[in-house]
């Protein structure tokens, strides 16, 4: 992928977080069964068995991390 920054061809890596990778509006408090509302996107791409792991592109110039999501689950 190249990065929309700067063109340059991106690492793919990934984001791992324990239950679950998400994106809110609003920053909340995780805690270890956290219930993150209908507001919240789940960022699962397809990278593990379960929605701990994604998919994700890094430009080591920019700094920038991107996150193809899915929701063809």
């Amino acid at each position: 992928m190249k990065c929309p920054y700067c063109g340059k061809e991106m690492e793919l890596g990934y984001i791992q977080c324990r239950d679950g990778v998400h994106w809110t509006s609003k920053k909340v408090l995780v805690a270890a069964l956290s219930e993150f509302g209908k507001d919240s996107l789940s960022l699962e791409n397809g990278a593990g068995k379960n929605n701990t792991v994604v998919y994700a592109h890094r430009c080591g110039d920019c700094k920038k991390v991107i996150i193809e999501y899915t929701r063809d689950w």
